[in-house]
């Protein structure tokens, strides 16, 4: 198996994964917000998907993202934006997240960083990309750290949430 073949294997992993966790979430468990630090279960899954989203379409392909705004894909609002990064507790305390619609949109988030990983060859993953403030790094590194460990801890943040409301996490 070669790397881009394991990387697209991974993210439909840790896409599958991410929304079988969320299959049996109510709007009532999703709005939980009495989990100290933990970030709400809507909170988590927004931050995950919206967040892949911006990082693939600004800073890895260089263009608009999928969500045009907040209300159209389920959220009360936005999510900050990472140079207000301060204001990101405030908001995953806030905002409701309309499921059904947000899982709309996780759906072509994920269709397009397929997409994307379809178009790569192995040797694509030592291009360097510039994060902006995150700094400049490979490709193959982005991918692997910034984007599918990303995934996959919001995922066991959601996992634990579910817990704290006596709920089960993950699927498995």
């Amino acid at each position: 198996m070669n790397a881009v073949n394991l990387l697209k294997l991974q993210f439909k992993n840790a896409h599958e994964t991410l929304e079988s966790t969320m299959q049996d979430v109510a709007p009532e468990v999703a709005g939980v917000r009495e989990l100290g630090k933990a970030l709400p279960v809507g909170a988590a899954y927004a931050h995950a998907v919206c967040s892949e989203d911006i990082l693939l379409s600004k800073f890895v392909v260089h263009k608009d993202t999928i969500m045009k705004d907040a209300g159209s894909i389920g959220l009360s609002e936005a999510m900050p934006g990472f140079d207000q990064w301060d204001k990101h507790a405030m908001w995953a305390q806030n905002v409701v997240v309309d499921l059904e619609k947000f899982k709309n949109y996780a759906k072509e988030v994920y269709a397009a960083t397929d997409s994307y990983l379809n178009t790569l060859k192995d040797e694509d993953l030592d291009l360097e990309i510039d994060m902006g403030q995150f700094g400049t790094y490979k490709l193959g590194f982005v991918l692997s750290s910034m984007f599918l460990l990303h995934i996959a801890n919001l995922t066991g943040e959601i996992s634990a949430a579910k817990g704290l409301q006596g709920l089960k996490g993950y699927p498995f």
